[in-house]
């Protein structure tokens, strides 16, 4: 059970803002820095612009997924304490991996609420990276288990 305090603070961490960011340090020389596309000479306004409307649709969608998730995870929890010996152990740890990837998720969604216009395409790619590997690590433990 120390094993998982110890994770849940790990992903926790490492989903905090700023917490090994691609900050660049003072002292670096621009050439070095890594250039982005108005730097690398691609055409202005290539990236997607977002409006409001659109920024507040994808988070309230995203923020339903996320709730869904919430109680497929309470689900897995209850099959965990009614069924078989053998696969108690099993459902409990997937339930606890689901966890944690949905509150990094949850994390990552709360960023991008907060993140100024220039900033929240990419941080749109972050939640959408962090909703798909959730998709993907849920998918195992919806089928049916004989």
């Amino acid at each position: 059970m120390k094993w998982l305090g110890i994770l849940f603070m790990a992903v926790l961490l490492a989903s905090a803002p700023g917490y090994g960011s691609a900050q660049q340090s003072k002292d670096t020389s621009p050439a070095t820095q890594p250039q982005g596309p108005a730097v690398k000479g691609e055409p202005a306004g290539t990236a997607k612009s977002f409006t409001p409307a659109d920024r507040q649709a994808y988070e309230k969608k995203t923020a339903e997924e996320l709730d869904a998730i919430q109680q497929k995870i309470a689900e897995l929890r209850m099959k965990a304490r009614t069924g078989a010996q053998q696969q108690k152990r099993l459902l409990i740890q997937a339930a606890n991996n689901l966890q944690m990837q949905q509150i990094a998720a949850e994390n990552e969604l709360a960023a991008l609420k907060k993140a100024s216009e220039t900033a929240w395409g990419s941080q749109k790619t972050k939640v959408d990276k962090a909703m798909e590997g959730l998709r993907i690590a849920f998918e195992p433990t919806a089928a049916p288990r004989k």
